[in-house]
């Protein structure tokens, strides 16, 4: 093995000859030939931020490798890091150039596996743990088995998580033989290295047996281990007593109450690992414990509430009524991050009841009221599904949204009218809704919101013909400037409207929707409008010119040569008198004709004609201004009598 590495390390270097200033970056090149640590170390990081751009740094490893027995201990660091950060790159293991690039760190790094510097020795078992070379595999598990016994733990456990590595990297070329020795000393060593050692096993083998030996001196050394080592152990014990254990077992029973002393320790991480476990074989008495020990976290205002809430909502779903005892501790807490006011919000709404709904109301409402766009979406969405669920509180809850319709902006309008249109389908009388979200179709800037309120429109016609119309006469003021959507539902609410109407009024306003919708730019509403003048009586209002066409002439009848005959149509031509043929120029008499004269009428005359013109004029202008104020009128009455319905509507509602 050892024969082919002398081959490989010249390939690499070539002649001899690596020129690093053959790159464009002069300052790099400087820095990297620098003999001032200051400035390699500077030149690594610039190198680490190339290599993060992806830029292929083959041309430097070499160089990096030289510096690895130096003695600083940052520059080592940042070597180290580099070599391993390249060695991971999907084309180091095919690639020959970056292969052979590699071999040649492994001489320092092995020597730095017998440092005495700890860290020195653990990032160089990092480092060594990341080379994906099948000829070095046997050689990297030498290196393993010499510092397998080292006195420092730390390392020893390092031993267990580079096979791991290794492994996972490069599974083909790691055998079972090659490791099975090195974990069997492991599982000798201390309880933190033997519990690495069977969390290695379990990750390449999905297998837990080898925990049968080791349970009990595994629930004896819980209270012994870091908060980091015992989460790790919890969860191997959670997998085992998922494949081996049921309910009511004696060791089952032994690792719950190991589990529920270590609910006193102020970690998160280790309650969501108890939870899992206790949620996987419920109990009662066992549930409200952790719920109670799960609430004192968020008074506590740890930083990961994030993860306190994700298990308060898992109660939520599963056991609502042992977390409804702990809802006002939810509506006190003040958080300041988006995700978990959010998951605040869906937990409230999983909470409430008849008993609460008050509260929890109040708070739905108070962020439904905020700046952010996303919560107020969240919190009336909410609120209409807590009024589904109660219809009892409906009224409170519409009057509500009402004060937030009137004082919030565009984003928070158009929540609030989805939530009335959800509203609508779930209730037996849909005209009070109805009625808020048609006096508001105005400040309604969705699209899919507005055209949702139309077709609801559409199907309660029946029943409020009145106001279907004159809402239909609001949107046809507007018709050009909608979406093509919108454009479609005003089209088919015309057509309802105009076929249970009989009236002129309702004609003409049906004439000038379609007249609009012909011709439109929308190909959809152009279709549409095909389709209904099809299936009625749609009078055009314009005008078609007759063609002229002229008659049809025979062309044998036409004088050959003549104009007529040329051009292809009759043409009469000049008649010239008789008498101009005859030579009778003593017969010629000349007549002259004296055109009539004017007669001119007395200037009082033209006054009094001038002023009864004007007269007329004057009538005819006050009974159009007068004709117009009636339409105005008619109108005004129109839109009054609109809004007084929709108000008294809303009046019928609320006072029943």
């Amino acid at each position: 093995m050892l024969s082919v590495l002398p081959d490989k390390i010249g390939k690499a270097f070539g002649n001899g000859t690596l020129s690093l200033y053959s790159s464009k970056n002069n300052k790099l090149a400087e820095l990297i030939n620098s003999k001032y640590t200051e400035d390699l170390v500077e030149a690594i990081k610039i190198l680490y931020c190339q290599y993060l751009q992806n830029k292929d740094l083959t041309l430097y490893m070499s160089r990096i490798i030289n510096l690895l027995p130096r003695e600083d201990l940052e520059l080592k660091r940042l070597c180290q890091i580099l070599i391993s950060e390249f060695a991971a790159q999907p084309n180091a293991r095919t690639s020959k150039s970056q292969g052979d690039v590699l071999i040649l760190a492994t001489a320092p790094i092995f020597k730095d596996l017998t440092n005495q510097n700890t860290s020195i020795k653990l990032n160089a078992l990092k480092t060594l743990s990341s080379l994906r070379i099948q000829e070095l595999t046997p050689m990297l598990f030498t290196a393993i088995r010499k510092i397998q016994a080292d006195k420092n733990g730390l390392v020893r456990r390092s031993v267990a998580l580079s096979i791991l590595k290794m492994h996972d990297m490069c599974s083909e070329d790691v055998q079972p033989d090659d490791y099975n020795d090195v974990i069997n000393f492991l599982l000798k060593d201390t309880h933190q290295t033997r519990l690495y050692a069977i969390y290695v096993i379990f990750k390449i083998t999905g297998d837990l047996s080898i925990l049968h030996k080791y349970y009990f001196q595994l629930i004896k050394d819980l209270l012994n281990f870091n908060s980091f080592d015992l989460e790790r152990a919890l969860q191997l014990l959670y997998q085992y007593s998922v494949m081996y254990f049921k309910e009511g077992d004696k060791d089952l029973i032994k690792l719950l109450d190991a589990c529920e002393i270590l609910l006193k320790l102020p970690y998160p991480g280790i309650v969501l690992a108890i939870s899992r476990l206790y949620l996987q074989f419920p109990q009662e008495s066992r549930i409200k414990k952790l719920i109670r020990t799960v609430v004192k976290f968020l008074n506590i205002g740890s930083e990961s509430k994030f993860i306190i809430l994700q298990m308060l909502h898992q109660f939520a779903v599963s056991y609502p009524q042992y977390v409804k005892e702990h809802y006002r501790a939810l509506t006190i807490l003040q958080i300041e991050k988006l995700y978990c006011k959010l998951l605040k919000l869906e937990i409230l709404s999983l909470l409430i009841d008849e008993n609460n709904f008050n509260n929890i109301l109040e708070e739905l409402l108070y962020q439904a009221r905020s700046n952010q766009p996303q919560l107020v979406a969240v919190a009336v969405k909410l609120l209409s599904k807590t009024t589904i669920k109660f219809p009892k509180f409906i009224k409170r809850t519409i009057k509500s949204l009402l004060d937030i319709l009137k004082t919030g902006s565009s984003d928070t309008k158009n929540h609030v009218i989805a939530s009335f249109c959800n509203l609508i389908s779930t209730q037996e009388s849909k005209l009070p809704l109805l009625a808020i979200c048609l006096q508001n179709i105005d400040d309604i800037s969705d699209i899919r919101y507005k055209a949702t309120v139309i077709k609801l429109l559409r199907q309660e016609i029946d029943q409020i013909p009145t106001i279907a119309a004159e809402s239909l006469r609001k949107l046809s003021l507007t018709f050009t400037q909608q979406h093509e959507n919108v454009k479609y539902e005003i089209l088919l609410l015309s057509h309802q409207i105009q076929t249970i109407h009989q009236e002129q009024h309702i004609e003409l306003l049906h004439q000038y929707i379609m007249t609009l919708a012909k011709f439109d730019s929308s190909l959809l509403v152009r279709d549409l409008y095909r389709t209904l003048s099809k299936s009625i009586e749609f009078k055009e209002t314009f005008v078609k010119e007759e063609e002229s066409v002229a008659p049809p002439l025979e062309m044998h009848k036409l004088p050959i040569g003549s104009l007529s005959h040329l051009v292809g149509m009759h043409l009469p031509g000049l008649k010239f008198p008789t008498y101009l043929n005859e030579d009778a120029s003593e017969k010629r008499k000349v007549e002259i004709i004296v055109p009539p004269q004017k007669v001119e009428q007395p200037p009082q005359q033209q006054q009094q004609q001038q002023k009864q013109q004007q007269i007329q004029k004057q009538q005819s202008q006050t009974s159009q201004v007068e004709s117009k104020k009636e339409v105005l009128k008619r109108v005004e009455e129109d839109v009054k009598k609109h809004y007084q319905n929709l108000d008294q509507v809303l009046n019928d509602f609320f006072t029943d």
